[in-house]
């Protein structure tokens, strides 16, 4: 099955990815970062990630890849994009670069999005020079956090987990990732964790009920027995009210992997 980024690049999609920064999404990778690297960054979506990581290895060379045009295209209209940075169309299972090109590489929120991730981590590791380093980072949902407990939140969720698992994607990607490196022939594996708590509900809140929203027409949920059209309103309805409250937490599980090829 060909890979289908499955949330889609609608606004409230692309919203919560913009809010992605080096400085915060990429934070395990920048010591390894210096001043006149090559960079690849693999899936850079609106490239807000890719853009610090350019200003980091600034004056090498930074590209930014994404088969997306509609990201390529927010990514290289950026006013603030540095001169060493530029965008790529291109998938990460095919690389349009020579074996040996670049110093380091990075992909955010790629792998779990993916069917054959140790073909993509063995494509990387033939773009990088010998001893050239590689960050992964991905989620866990299964240590994700949704507070207070409401089994109709939960079960939004768990909707969303087996759409992305029907279109060839991993949930539990983070935990892997260390794994799918050493298959890939990498070593020195490093393996860290971290949660991210988002201070706005609503971001998690229009994420999960613009992709459940649209599941109906583009997944079939309903011919295939996953859930009727009454308990998605009641999950729908429980996430709206759940981003109001002001007791209310998400805390977003990321493994982050670093090793070298």
């Amino acid at each position: 099955m060909p890979d289908r980024y499955m949330p889609g690049y609608t606004p409230p999609i692309v919203s919560f990815m913009t809010r992605r920064a080096a400085e915060t999404h990429a934070a395990f990778f920048l010591p390894h970062l210096r001043q006149g690297l090559k960079l690849l960054d693999c899936g850079c979506g609106p490239g807000t990630i890719t853009r610090g990581l350019a200003a980091r290895a600034a004056p090498g060379e930074v590209v930014g890849v994404d088969l997306e045009t509609s990201q390529l295209e927010l990514a290289q209209q950026d006013p603030a994009n540095p001169p060493n940075l530029r965008f790529v169309q291109a998938g990460v299972y095919q690389l349009p670069f020579p074996d040996a090109h670049f110093d380091a590489a990075f992909s955010h929120a790629l792998f779990e999005h993916i069917a054959e991730p140790v073909r993509a981590a063995r494509e990387i590791r033939r773009v990088l020079k010998p001893g050239g380093v590689v960050g992964l980072c991905s989620p866990d949902w299964d240590g994700f956090i949704f507070a207070p407990h409401d089994p109709e939140v939960e079960a939004a969720a768990k909707l969303f987990r087996r759409l992305q698992e029907a279109q060839g994607g991993n949930t539990a990607a983070g935990r892997k990732l260390g794994t799918w490196l050493e298959e890939a022939g990498f070593q020195n594996i490093k393996l860290t964790a971290r949660y991210e708590c988002l201070e706005d509900l609503t971001v998690m809140g229009n994420f999960l009920c613009d992709r459940l929203e649209r599941a109906p027409q583009q997944d079939d949920v309903f011919a295939r027995g996953w859930t009727d059209p009454e308990s998605l309103a009641r999950m729908l309805q429980a996430v709206r009210t759940w981003e109001k409250r002001r007791d209310g937490l998400h805390a977003l599980a990321w493994v982050c992997a670093t090793a070298q090829a």
